[in-house]
């Protein structure tokens, strides 16, 4: 128990050393001017799409796939969209650093919301009144961190950010404080069904990423995405369903300094309540929502996940792009 209770000690002195080394050393790139930090965060992405083979690999590969299936221009560069993902994955990676240490005031006046604005601050009024959960759900698309901590503070509400953790200790630290900067709070995915249900039966808001694979989920089923088969995770739309709340749409885009929140209608039930056919029609629009954002600028979703991968695929070959 002692022997324990010792490494248990270790562990908590290393992250807090680790986490406070990594916060030292990224301060004074929060203060950047923000066109210096934006472009050093552009070509350390760059630097990565060349550095990081297998992530290049893929994300040229995906973007090629979708291509095929004709849900991509024929004339559109694979290359040099997947090389602008990573560097707009740069540009995002300066601004949270940016955002860790001086919080949302240098990005708050860079920030517009798209569409059904009064119907998000209807749902939310709604919300509270009746005591319903909102569940807001959302894409690798844009910075999802900056965005999802402005629409908090721009709506007013307590945000409850589920996320996967990555097993790294001090990594996973720092996400949680970054994702809990401004007072919400974090709920690990795996494991935190329990938590994310009882969030949505107190009437609260929780946000979720909904647009990667979920092979290892029995939830998973095949759905249609941008041309192709996709395996698609029906918890979120399971659990909002049983908590009785509404699910909507968010997504994010950048365009120079600016973000642009687009809000989509909240979406409606499509069949009985808890039917698997009503889950499946409801995550397919889902689906067919995210797909056509990502269309529009396919250089802001996050190409290099494996998001096409299978059970049978991964089986055959782990590194396997279906």
């Amino acid at each position: 128990m002692e022997e324990k209770k010792h490494q248990a000690r270790l562990r908590s002195r290393r992250l807090t050393l680790i986490v406070g080394l990594v916060t030292a050393l990224t301060w004074p790139l929060a203060w950047l001017p923000a066109p210096l930090g934006l472009a050093w965060g552009a070509a350390g992405g760059r630097l990565v799409f060349y550095l990081w083979a297998r992530r290049r690999r893929i994300a040229v590969a995906n973007i090629e796939m979708v291509k095929e299936a004709g849900s991509l221009p024929a004339d559109l560069n694979a290359r040099a969209t997947a090389r602008e993902v990573f560097a707009n994955l740069g540009r995002g990676g300066w601004e949270t650093i940016c955002f860790y240490h001086r919080g949302l005031k240098p990005f708050e006046k860079y920030c517009q919301v798209e569409g059904e604005r009064e119907k998000l601050e209807a749902l939310l009024a709604e919300s509270r009144r009746e005591g319903r959960g909102l569940m807001l759900v959302t894409g690798h698309m844009g910075n999802w961190e900056i965005m999802s901590q402005y629409l908090a503070r721009l709506f007013g509400f307590h945000f409850n950010v589920v996320g996967q953790k990555s097993g790294h200790d001090w990594l996973d630290a720092l996400v949680e404080r970054i994702r809990t900067r401004l007072g919400n709070d974090f709920i690990a995915k795996s494991g935190g069904a329990r938590d994310m249900l009882m969030v949505l039966k107190r009437g609260g808001v929780m946000g979720t990423l909904i647009d990667q694979a979920a092979i290892g989920d029995s939830a998973g089923v095949s759905l249609p995405f941008l041309g192709r088969e996709a395996v698609t995770n029906l918890g979120p739309v399971r659990l909002a369903r049983h908590g009785r709340a509404r699910i909507v749409l968010i997504l994010f885009r950048r365009a120079g300094r600016r973000h642009y929140l687009t809000i989509f209608p909240p979406l409606e039930d499509k069949g009985p309540d808890g039917s698997q056919e009503g889950l499946l029609a409801e995550a397919r629009q889902l689906n067919d929502w995210l797909g056509e954002h990502i269309q529009k600028y396919p250089d802001q979703w996050m190409w290099g996940h494996r998001r096409w991968k299978t059970r049978a695929g991964v089986h055959r070959d782990p590194d396997s792009l279906i």
